[in-house]
């Protein structure tokens, strides 16, 4: 292997040695940038081919019994795979990005570069309620940290690189290259100079670009804003009352992951805690289909005045055209994927807490908009309030109110919901802050 790496260096130096530090640090990036993209959809098809063989044959109409069973086999994977193939601990991207920043000279272990997909993928297939982003913001950050230390980049630069796979994976699983660029800035702090920014965006950018090309234009969240859907001035006090909710919201999700997290360490045996989280969460997603995996086709359907497709697979589905069922069915289900998030990861588990804040959000967006043309005969845009509640709630828990509204004016091509966006996710933030 050193041999291996020796070779490579020599072969860079010999390719490098008319250009400038700065030249080399942008064709790093672009070399980090297009691996990171190909590692996203390497995530991506193996997430979806394990999550389309499972339940693609499932009837609509009705519920089904193997989903009391395909969290607990999921997690049960995920943690031997972790155990006994790893022999690390790969949860929590975001955290161990900013721990190898921090105290390991940003050296993150090359497994890193394949085992969160493989570990992410197998937990959110079967079912685990969690979000691909931070075992996908891990992967890009350890690409960007291996080619570091293969080029024998001093700390630095090497943090440079670390910053531009991590912003690069997430631009490219969003097909969001300024979400990308925001999001290292705001929560992995890169320094704002010119020889930090440009490599980033140039990674971002090409991360994006082979994302296009290996999983085509198609936005992440196919929503487009129609003129009923615009922002009014009268809306004020409605995004107001929103921004306070989502906060309430972040404030839930943090503290109730905590106590989760906190109960779940209370138990000896690891064959438990599959017991207790394989339980919680497959009662959970037999009631609640849509807490099943990341849960993007749940908040999807919602943006689309769909709601009766979040009934697909459940017990309730004869209730699906029940006004006030629906209501209750949203609002139930945006508390309990907290739960569901929780015990998905403090069971062994591996994915992250991203997902599943865009998807209470949107719930919670959801939930005010439908209950303001059912008891006020409003005509709320759904549309317009599920996206605005998806960047409160994420504002909130992520503490990175920026990156928050840049993703859903990026995701949803909504730059006209700029204001909105901006208050609620700025009063979601200080609520959070201030609880």
């Amino acid at each position: 292997m050193n041999l291996r790496a020796d070779h490579i260096y020599r072969t860079f130096l010999r390719l490098t040695r008319r250009l400038s530090n700065s030249q080399i640090m942008m064709l790093l990036a672009v070399v980090v940038g297009v691996l990171a993209g190909v590692g996203t959809y390497l995530f991506e098809m193996l997430l979806y081919g394990i999550k389309y063989g499972l339940t693609n044959w499932f009837p609509v109409d009705s519920a089904h019994i193997l989903f009391l069973i395909y969290p607990a086999v999921g997690i049960i994977l995920a943690t031997l795979f972790v155990k006994y193939i790893v022999r690390d601990n790969i949860s929590e991207g975001v955290t161990r990005v900013l721990y190898a920043m921090s105290s390991r000279n940003s050296r993150i272990a090359g497994h890193n570069c394949w085992t969160s997909i493989v570990g992410g993928a197998t937990t959110i297939g079967f079912g685990g309620s969690v979000g691909p982003e931070a075992p996908i913001v891990l992967t890009g950050a350890a690409i960007g940290s291996n080619v570091g230390r293969i080029a024998r980049l001093n700390y630095k630069h090497t943090t440079l690189l670390l910053c531009c796979g991590a912003g690069a994976a997430l631009a490219a699983i969003f097909k969001a290259p300024i979400t990308g660029v925001v999001f290292v800035l705001e929560i992995l702090m890169l320094d704002i100079t010119a020889g930090s920014v440009i490599p980033l965006l140039i990674a971002s950018i090409t991360a994006t670009t082979m994302a296009f090309m290996l999983r085509g234009f198609d936005p992440i969240l196919a929503v487009t804003l129609a003129p009923a859907d615009a922002f009014e001035l009268w809306q004020i006090p409605l995004f107001i009352l929103l921004g306070v909710c989502c906060g309430l919201m972040s404030w839930y999700f943090t503290s109730t992951n905590l106590r989760v997290s906190t109960l779940f360490k209370k138990i000896d045996k690891q064959y438990k805690k599959w017991i207790v989280g394989g339980t919680v969460l497959g009662v959970l997603i037999f009631i609640f289909p849509p807490l099943y995996g990341e849960g993007y086709e749940g908040f999807t359907s919602l943006m689309h005045g769909q709601a009766e497709k979040l009934f697909d697979n459940s017990l309730f589905y004869r209730f699906s055209d029940i006004d006030w069922v629906v209501i209750l069915f949203v609002i139930a289900t945006m508390f309990f994927k907290v739960i569901a998030m929780a015990s998905t990861n403090a069971a062994g588990g591996v994915g992250g807490t991203f997902a599943p804040s865009l998807f209470v959000g949107a719930f919670t967006g959801a939930s005010i908009a439908l209950l303001c043309n059912a008891f006020f005969d409003w005509d709320v845009s759904i549309v317009s309030f599920t996206l605005v509640g998806m960047a409160g709630v994420m504002s909130g828990v992520m503490k990175a109110p920026l990156t928050s509204i840049f993703l859903i004016a990026e995701l949803s091509n909504g730059y006209g919901l700029f204001i909105p966006l901006m208050i609620t996710a700025c009063i979601s933030f200080a609520v959070d802050y201030y609880l």
